[in-house]
């Protein structure tokens, strides 16, 4: 008995032993700064230097995108601001509106010295962003700004669009006085007062407002650092680490990503004014596109396996690997106690793997649009992904997750 409790006190003292020397190594880590956290990750090998720990946050070196040149209905828009949508909880009072080909981050800075404006609205050709007047988020946030609404409606809207197999943005007709996928940026308290639905204290950075309209959060103006994420299965607790090396000139994060994601799964309720597609499924998509759409928009390479750099195709990889069922959770709305939903979301992902990821992928949406506007139950999305693979062992795989066919 003497031995059991001089056992426990050694594991008491021990314990608290530890507890001081995590106290005291935390202490250390804060004053040493972000460069010992990556230390650790890598312990085994050589510590790594200033540059190397740039190299490995910051973004890399710029790509030169070739801009198109916007057709003349575009260049010669003029447009009274007062018929851009917005959200009402938000009236604007007087908003600097500009044709954003036919302005520049010098004169939108100028302007701003001339009166007194609550919002600045940029038009382009197949959107619009409504936006602070100021930011503390980004020093230099007009020419980021301006940068983010060039960038993604010239380059990354239209990549978007033609994975979706959209032509353009016409579907739209609600938006006045043209058709426009809008952008509102705002603060933190703003985005979640709008996007806030759940009883959970944390506040919401943004979300999609319908099928054309999403509001974005102040820090995804500019360009971002890198992005790291490891994807594990619940399975066999397999690890997919990724890094998202955005180069400086991109201005499409994960964040812009995501939230359009949102717009074009939806983009059939345009033309249909039908619910698409249930709110974990549309999560999902917009999770994996907010990783696949980098490589869309700011080019190959874009994304890199950490522990695997020389496969090429990193979203067909993560494809892959979450074709193993039960996949892994890439956004909220996870349908974790929904075996069927969970199969539904697999299989989706084993017929993206097959063949060439993004003629799959614009076939899924192009079938979509054109043959099941909604995808209102689970069973009519089942039926849907059969008929797309036609490999007998995908039915027998639904079902035996519950599905009913």
């Amino acid at each position: 008995m003497a031995i059991q409790k001089r056992g426990k006190t050694f594991l008491l003292l021990g314990m608290l032993f530890a507890v001081i020397l995590l106290i005291l190594f935390g202490s250390a880590m804060s004053i040493a700064g972000p460069s010992l956290f990556i230390d650790l990750l890598h312990i085994g090998k050589p510590k790594l230097s200033d540059e190397q720990i740039d190299k490995l946050i910051y973004p890399v070196e710029p790509k030169n995108y070739t801009y198109p040149t916007p057709p003349p209905e575009a260049l010669n828009r003029v447009v009274n601001c007062q018929d851009i949508i917005h959200y009402k909880e938000f009236p604007r009072t007087n908003p600097l509106c500009l044709n954003l080909f036919q302005t520049s981050t010098d004169d939108i800075s100028q302007k701003l010295t001339e009166g007194s404006y609550d919002r600045i609205i940029l038009y382009a050709e197949r959107s619009v962003f409504d936006a602070p007047t100021s930011s503390g988020v980004t020093a230099d946030y007009l020419s980021d700004l301006y940068h983010d609404v060039k960038f993604m409606d010239q380059i990354a809207i239209p990549k978007l669009l033609a994975v979706y197999g959209l032509a353009d943005v016409s579907y739209i007709t609600i938006t006045k006085p043209y058709p426009y996928l809008y952008f509102r940026i705002s603060n933190l308290e703003e985005t979640d007062k709008i996007c806030h639905y759940s009883d959970t204290g944390e506040k919401v950075r943004g979300c999609a407002s319908g099928w054309f309209s999403s509001i974005i959060p102040e820090d995804a103006v500019g360009p971002q650092m890198s992005n790291a994420l490891p994807i594990v299965r619940t399975s066999d607790k397999a690890r997919f680490s990724y890094l998202t090396h955005y180069p400086a000139d991109c201005y499409a994060n994960e964040t812009f990503l995501h939230e359009t994601s949102h717009l074009l799964n939806d983009a059939g309720q345009g033309t249909t004014g039908t619910y698409v597609m249930p709110d974990w499924f549309n999560e999902q998509i917009a999770g994996y596109l907010g990783i696949y759409g980098a490589e869309l928009a700011c080019g190959d390479r874009t994304v890199i396996l950490q522990n695997k750099p020389e496969v090429k195709d990193v979203p067909k990889a993560l494809a892959e690997f979450n074709s193993v069922f039960p996949p892994p959770d890439l956004s909220h709305e996870y349908p974790k106690d929904n075996p069927c939903e969970q199969a539904l979301l697999t299989q989706w992902y084993r017929f993206l793997a097959k063949g060439d990821l993004s003629s799959n992928f614009k076939r899924f949406f192009v079938e979509q649009r054109a043959t099941t506007p909604s995808f209102s139950t689970d069973t009519i999305l089942a039926n849907f992904l059969l008929n797309l693979d036609n490999d007998p062992s995908a039915k027998e795989f639904l079902t035996s997750h519950g599905c009913a066919l």
